[in-house]
């Protein structure tokens, strides 16, 4: 596996890489409402493709609200908890923190 590296720090994919590093597991519909946009799935590509970061893709299936009744699929996004261990052995746990705190400078 190629090293990580950091998207730019006012970008969503830092904002939700940030998430990612402090543990969190979320959704578009998630990331949809903190954020407004529609485009969790591209900063995931750009994430795991372009920047090597780990996270994975658990598919879970929904309820829809429309007349139909539909279900849905959708995607909550994570980073592995052995992964996360290793990160904060490696950086150190303040470290991870201190960057994921950087990262959110959208909030």
């Amino acid at each position: 596996m190629s090293t990580p590296t950091f998207p730019k720090t006012d970008s969503l994919a830092a904002r939700s890489l940030m998430r990612l590093l402090i543990g969190q597991k979320f959704t578009h519909k998630d990331f949809l409402r903190e954020t407004g946009s529609y485009r969790l799935s591209g900063y995931v590509e750009s994430l795991s493709n372009r920047h090597n970061w780990p996270i994975e893709s658990l598919l879970e299936w929904g309820q829809t609200s429309d007349p139909t009744g539909r279900r849905t699929i959708y995607a909550r996004y994570s980073i592995a908890g052995n992964v996360l261990i290793v990160l904060r052995k490696e950086m150190g746990t303040e470290r991870v923190i201190s960057l994921s705190q950087r990262l959110s400078v959208l909030n």
